[in-house]
C-alpha cells in the first residue's frame, strides 16, 4: 500500500456530545473544529457533481499520538454522510491513507478507479485534499485518501485551546479491525486493491486461547474464529471471521453486515487493568477477553460513549501462524 494510514474517523449525530465523551471520560482531545462550507471548501465535488452551495458539515480532530482522530456531523446539504448515518447510526466509518505528494497521490487514486473503486467525493480545504473512494463492498470500509496538506488555524476549540486533561492515560493506536464473513474475501480483496498482502492467519480456538471470557462467562470449549493480521507501516490491520461458539463478533454481523469494528489500543496489562478499572464508573465492562501466548485483549463496551469498541492489549508476543495468506490476485 502507498502513504500511511493516519486518521480514523467516526460519524457522529450529536457532535457536541461526542466530544465531550471522548474528551471528559478518555482525556482525547482538545479538538480543531471546522464548517466545511462553501465559504472554506473549494472544488467540492460528491458523486462527481460540482457542489458550489447550501452544504455545511462539521469536522473535529485531534490528534492521539501518531494518529488522527476526526468526528463529522453532516448538517446540510450533499455528501456521503448522510446515507451511513441513515444506515448504520452513529459509528466508525473510514480510515484515511496520507500520500503527500499531490502527483501521486493522484496517481494513486487513478489507479484506484482503474481497479473499481470510484471517487465518491472530493475537495479542497487551504492545503488539504480529501478524494473518498467507495470501497465498502470490496473492503468492509470507506478509504479516504489525502495529502495532509496544512489548513489554517481552526475557529473553535472544543474544550478550548491549550486545556489539559486530567486523564493520564495516551492511547497508542496500532491495530484497526474489521469482522467479516469471508476472511480470504476480505484478503484477497486488500491485496487487490491496496497491495495488502501476505497475511498471518490464525484460528482461535480452546487449544489456543486461555482464560477467555465472553460476556464474563468463561468459554472453554466449542469456539473458533479467524484473526488475519497484517502490519502496514505503524499500523496493524486485523480480519476476523467468527466460526463458531460464543464471541462479540456475532452481533455486529448481524445488525451491520461486515464492517470497520474497532481500534486497539497497545500499553501495559498492569495500566489495562487501571483503565479498565477506572472506566468502570462510566458503566464501560470488558465484553470479551482472553490470552494467546503473552498476547491479551480486553474488548470494551465504548459503544455508546465513543461510537466504536475500543480493545485495549499489550501487544504481547504471539507463536508462528497457523498459516500465511497470500493471493493469486
Amino acid at each position: 500500500m502507498k502513504g500511511e494510514i493516519k486518521q480514523i474517523c467516526i460519524l457522529v449525530e450529536d457532535l457536541e456530545q461526542a466530544m465531550k465523551n471522548y474528551w471528559e471520560k478518555f482525556g482525547i482531545g482538545p479538538w480543531d473544529i471546522r464548517h466545511f462550507t462553501p465559504e472554506t471548501v473549494r472544488d467540492f465535488y460528491v458523486q462527481k457533481e460540482h457542489i458550489e452551495e447550501g452544504f455545511d458539515f462539521i469536522c473535529a480532530v485531534t490528534w492521539e499520538g501518531d494518529v488522527e482522530y476526526e468526528l463529522i456531523q453532516p448538517i446540510k446539504g450533499p455528501n456521503i454522510y448522510w446515507e451511513h448515518l441513515e444506515k448504520f447510526g452513529s459509528g466508525l466509518h473510514h480510515f484515511k491513507i496520507v500520500i503527500p505528494d499531490d502527483q501521486e497521490l493522484k496517481e494513486y487514486v487513478q489507479e484506484l478507479e482503474a481497479k473499481g473503486l470510484k471517487v465518491t467525493q472530493t475537495g479542497w480545504i487551504d492545503n488539504d485534499v480529501h478524494y473518498y473512494v467507495d470501497s465498502y463492498e470490496q473492503l468492509g470500509l470507506t478509504i479516504e485518501l489525502g495529502n495532509g496538506g496544512k489548513i489554517g488555524e481552526a475557529s473553535e476549540v472544543y474544550p478550548g485551546k491549550g486545556a489539559e486533561s486530567t486523564i493520564s492515560h495516551k492511547q497508542n493506536i496500532r491495530q484497526i479491525a474489521l469482522v467479516v464473513d469471508d476472511a480470504e474475501k476480505y484478503m484477497r480483496n486488500y491485496a487487490y486493491y491496496l497491495g495488502i498482502d501476505g497475511w498471518d492467519v490464525r484460528h482461535f480456538t480452546p487449544d489456543k486461547i486461555r482464560e477467555f471470557y465472553v460476556n464474563g462467562e468463561n468459554i472453554t470449549e466449542g469456539f473458533d474464529f479467524i484473526c488475519a493480521v497484517k502490519w502496514v507501516g505503524d499500523m496493524e490491520i486485523e480480519i476476523i471471521q467468527p466460526i463458531e461458539g460464543p464471541n462479540i463478533y456475532w452481533e455486529f454481523l448481524k445488525q451491520n453486515g461486515p464492517g470497520f469494528h474497532h481500534v486497539k489500543d497497545i500499553y501495559p496489562d498492569d495500566e489495562i487493568k487501571e483503565e479498565c478499572g477506572r472506566l468502570s464508573e462510566y458503566g464501560v465492562r470488558v465484553m470479551q477477553t482472553g490470552w494467546i501466548d503473552g498476547d491479551s485483549h480486553y474488548y470494551m463496551s465504548t459503544q455508546d460513549l465513543l461510537h466504536m469498541v475500543i480493545e485495549f492489549g499489550n501487544g504481547g508476543k504471539i507463536d508462528p501462524p497457523d498459516y500465511v495468506y497470500y493471493s493469486d490476485k
